[in-house]
């Protein structure tokens, strides 16, 4: 076991981290949308205002010397059961026992702020997988990411309606209905979970076939990535799903579909989708801090108190 600790990083920390992080060129976590916050977070401690506002975040680092040897970022995650995270960097290339500090730290840290659950994806055959394993984090899923079809003409009110609060209940069943249950008990097993989960998905738009009170079909579409979640009943709908996602992404962005959808790919695959790469997808279950009460004194019957 290394002797290597990641400490939280003060406020006055994480503003002195910035400039060096071109020699933390390393990446172990895979390149996402959510990498923003790392400015956001230097920005928020050098306390100016008026800021967008970000989720609740923290910074670990592993110090050698004076220099950095590697940091992570975690963020909180919509309801607060998850966290993910969200960035790791490294001075050294191949550098595990630093990594791994800085996974179990992060562990630590996002259990004393109440989290049930820790996400993290990587890159699949990534040379870090092991330092990843031996922190307690086991791929569950395999993402594939894909380009997007060329989405020319395309309504979005034609045969989808966005997705309103009152479709979250639905939305949940229909990710029990699609997902395997050894999948579901590993990344979302409550609808609390799910929403947190659904907060990694970063889609800030959502989508349902009109006129279903259980939605059979959901089209999610973010800054930068996109998703689709489909019964048997909406088979149909599949290719007009994934010209939507082509237009609400303006092929900026990537498709992303996990290995228990190969009706979806194969679709994608006919409207000229190509696969980018893959990427595994871990969840790592916390303990559940429940402290005990303090205990009170309690006078007993036919005894003095001084």
């Amino acid at each position: 076991m290394s002797e290597l600790r990641a400490d939280t990083l003060s406020l006055i920390d994480t503003a002195t981290l910035w400039p060096q992080l071109h020699r933390l060129d390393t990446e172990a976590v895979a390149a996402r949308g959510a990498g923003h916050l790392f400015v956001s977070s230097g920005l928020a401690a050098t306390g100016l205002t008026r800021l967008p506002r970000i989720p609740r975040t923290s910074v670990l680092g592993v110090r050698g010397g004076l220099r950095y040897k590697g940091v992570v970022v975690a963020r909180e995650l919509a309801g607060g059961a998850g966290w993910e995270i969200v960035s790791t960097r490294l001075a050294q290339e191949s550098d595990d026992p630093t990594l791994e500090a800085l996974l179990v730290g992060a562990q630590k840290e996002c259990t004393a702020r109440g989290a049930h659950t820790l996400l993290v994806r990587y890159p699949e055959g990534s040379p870090h997988g092991g330092a990843f394993h031996r922190s307690g984090f086991t791929p569950h899923t395999l993402e594939c990411l894909h380009t997007l079809p060329a989405a020319e003409g395309v309504d979005p009110t034609d045969k989808f309606r966005p997705a309103t609060s009152r479709d979250r209940s639905g939305i949940f069943r229909l990710y029990c209905r699609v997902v395997p249950e050894h999948v579901r008990k590993r990344e979302a097993a409550t609808q609390q979970e799910w929403r947190s989960l659904l907060d990694s998905y970063e889609c800030d738009q959502g989508f349902v076939a009109p006129g279903e009170d259980h939605p059979a079909i959901w089209i999610g579409g973010g800054e930068r990535e996109g998703r689709i979640l489909c019964d048997e009943s909406a088979r149909h709908l599949i290719q007009d799903a994934l010209q939507l996602l082509g237009k609400l992404l303006d092929r900026g962005g990537v498709l992303v579909l996990p290995e228990y959808q190969p009706d979806i790919e194969r679709e994608a695959l006919e409207l000229g989708c190509e696969r980018l790469g893959t990427r595994l997808l871990c969840a790592r279950r916390l303990a559940i801090l429940n402290p005990l009460k303090e205990a009170q004194k309690v006078p007993v019957p036919g005894t003095v108190t001084y």
